[in-house]
């Protein structure tokens, strides 16, 4: 039989929960939904009726290494990884389609990709949305070191920079609950900088943090 007579075949269920990315499992602000990641794809799972809906970016070989939720509960972003040196994926998906397509029973609908993002080598390390929602961040593995703040609306790359002035690896990226120009890092060998965006120029600006004579290994903010 040819490939191209063959039926698809659609996602029914998915099992398992490795907990292995952090922060992996979060809930939607609303209460009424959780997601997790598993494998290359995530899973949005209803609280009360244990109904799915399946977020799958159809990337073989593209595990979910971070994901994130705005907090107005409208998208969802998610890092993968990829082999070697290519260039790494982060999506950002629609909560809301995502919801009706598990309320609907149709689990993998599908319809709700919004932007495929493309720039950082080997990983997404982790990525965070700004507080209203806007901007999202994101940092490569230890083989990119670089940083980028992307428009949500259009899904551009705004600016980016190297994220430290050594190679040492970032864990961790988060956004201030009060400040939309405003993000941390945190990672090897004391890295704790503040960042400052600026929209207009664009450029970032970093502030590292002082830790006199403390001695960590930063994982999480």
């Amino acid at each position: 039989m040819a490939a191209e007579d063959c039926t698809p075949l659609q996602l029914e269920g998915m099992l398992g929960f490795t907990g292995s990315v952090p922060n992996g499992l979060q809930y939607l602000p609303s209460g009424q939904h959780i997601v997790y990641p598993l494998a290359a794809g995530v899973v949005v799972r209803s609280i009360a009726t244990g109904a799915l809906a399946f977020l799958d970016p159809q990337q073989q070989g593209s595990n979910v290494t971070c994901l994130a939720i705005s907090s107005d509960g409208r998208y969802l972003a998610t890092g993968h990884d990829t082999f070697g040196s290519a260039k790494a994926f982060a999506y950002i998906w629609d909560v809301q389609k995502a919801i009706e397509n598990c309320e609907d029973g149709n689990p993998s609908a599908g319809g709700c990709l919004v932007h495929s993002l493309q720039q950082h080598r080997g990983m997404v390390q982790a990525l965070d949305f700004s507080c209203e929602g806007n901007l999202l961040v994101t940092v490569g593995g230890q083989d990119d070191n670089d940083l980028v703040v992307w428009d949500v609306e259009t899904g551009k790359g705004i600016c980016g920079s190297p994220a430290s002035n050594s190679n040492d690896k970032l864990y961790s990226v988060k956004w201030l609950n009060n400040r939309n120009d405003r993000f941390v890092t945190c990672g090897q060998n004391q890295h704790f900088r503040v960042w400052e965006v600026c929209t207009s120029t664009p450029k970032l600006h970093a502030i590292d943090a002082s830790m006199g004579s403390m001695r960590r290994e930063m994982h999480c903010i």
